[in-house]
């Protein structure tokens, strides 16, 4: 129970965080071009804590799946009893279109930022975690020359610092033998392969399935679990299971997933230099995979390297949005399930804050940057649409009708909410099976 209420209050406290970040990039570029702001809220319903300060309200709502900035003139077709007493001049749909666009793309802009500023933080704080192999796909090119456990450190001579790295470097089309270096047992080794296409995927791959490189010394346990209650403590070396000798996360997790459903697990720990069996009988290996966390092999960076990587990671992520796209439109990828919804998004949350701050603070910087990137698309009701209309009168050099822009938004908000519904539908279907 406590897992699930750890999760809700992590899920709120990062969308709350997010949205003030985005409405924070609209009421400061309103503010900077002299737009009149009758409220900034987080949250909807009723307000629970408002203040004004000069002509603007600031409150928090409880129901935390949004929020807004509203100004004076924003309304269409009808202005609100309040914009009667602003200037004309300071009204939104008053400005210019320049300005109109500047205060539309200020909350993306804001997202993206945020996720490139904690992409960079956590870079330098943390370090570079290093990428091992956690087990081969299907009919694997990589096979017999790369091995369990192995970290793979550069890829065609360029230094890897995430796995989404790899499929930005391997070629699209047209496959060719890639040079691929790899860590194992203190050496360097150098291996040519060539990447195999897969169906499934719809893309050229290794055939390796990765992970972040992890010693088998344990970081944390979760509360409650199978685990936590065996006797096993942070700080524990895990150096065989069930007889079988491991040495890093790779070779323990390859041994759990080997379990029988049912069958008793011995492990043996080295605690402060003395050897320690815990005996465990879980329902099956699922149940051990997830009540524990490792500790993260990384390599740490000055200032420099952090921003470096930090962006390159940020670029990453954005070519494998577009290749994910271009999946989706022709069909390889079902649109079903590559989009999530505010269940899918806390339970991602939940997953990543077990495996420690570097994954929770990764997949806050991955959601502000999605989100920013989302709210670009020109779509009803998103920002991107406002910036659309300003484009258009940019060029007629007159607006699109206000009644047809406000029958335009109202449209699209309700296929908005009609696809939040159902994909929140089935994402909580998902977590219950």
């Amino acid at each position: 129970m406590m897992s699930v209420v750890g999760t809700v209050l992590i899920f709120l406290a990062v969308l709350s965080f997010l949205i003030a970040i985005h409405e924070g990039g609209h009421l400061i570029s309103a503010k900077l071009t002299g737009v009149w702001v009758h409220e900034y809220a987080i949250g909807f319903g009723p307000s629970l804590v408002s203040k004004k300060i000069r002509e603007t309200t600031y409150s928090l709502k409880p129901i935390p799946f949004g929020g807004y900035v509203r100004m004076a003139g924003e309304d269409v077709g009808e202005e609100a009893d309040q914009d009667e007493e602003v200037p004309e001049e300071r009204k939104f749909y008053s400005q210019s279109p320049l300005k109109k666009m500047f205060i539309s793309v200020s909350g993306p802009a804001m997202n993206i930022i945020a996720a490139v500023l904690i992409m960079i933080l956590v870079v330098g704080v943390v370090g570079s975690p290093r990428i091992s192999i956690y087990g081969f796909m299907e009919n694997s090119p990589s096979q017999g020359q790369l091995k369990l456990g192995d970290q793979l450190i550069k890829l065609e001579g360029k230094k890897l610092t995430s796995s989404n790295q790899i499929d930005a470097l391997l070629p699209e089309d047209n496959p060719r033998k890639v040079k691929v270096t790899v860590l194992r047992n203190g050496g360097k080794l150098e291996f040519s392969i060539k990447p195999k296409y897969y169906e499934d995927s719809g893309k050229y791959m290794l055939g390796v399935k990765l992970g972040t490189a992890m010693t088998n010394e344990v970081a944390g346990i979760q509360e409650d679990t199978v685990l936590s209650r065996t006797g096993l403590e942070p700080g524990d070396r895990i150096t065989a299971i069930n007889g079988n000798p491991v040495n890093g996360g790779a070779s323990i997790v390859s041994a759990l997933g080997k379990l029988e459903s049912g069958e008793q697990v011995v492990f043996t720990v080295d605690r402060d230099g003395r050897s320690v069996n815990l005996t465990v009988s879980p329902e099956g290996p699922e149940e051990l995979l997830k009540g524990f966390s490792l500790k993260t092999i990384s390599d740490p960076v000055g200032p420099g390297t952090a921003i470096k990587q930090g962006l390159r990671q940020i670029k990453n992520i954005i070519i494998l949005t577009y290749q994910g796209i271009k999946l989706i439109i022709s069909g390889k990828i079902p649109a079903g399930e590559a989009v999530t919804g505010p269940v899918g998004i806390a339970n991602l949350l939940g997953q990543s804050a077990r495996r420690g701050m570097y994954s929770l603070f990764l997949m806050v910087s991955l959601i502000s940057l999605n989100l920013g990137l989302i709210n670009l698309v020109p779509f009803p009701a998103l920002d991107g649409s406002r910036i659309g209309y300003a484009t258009y009168e940019l060029i007629r050099g007159k607006p699109i009708p206000p009644e047809k822009e406000g029958l335009i938004n109202s449209i699209g908000f309700l296929i908005l909410i009609g696809l939040m519904i159902f994909i929140t539908y089935r994402d909580i279907i998902k977590f219950f099976n």
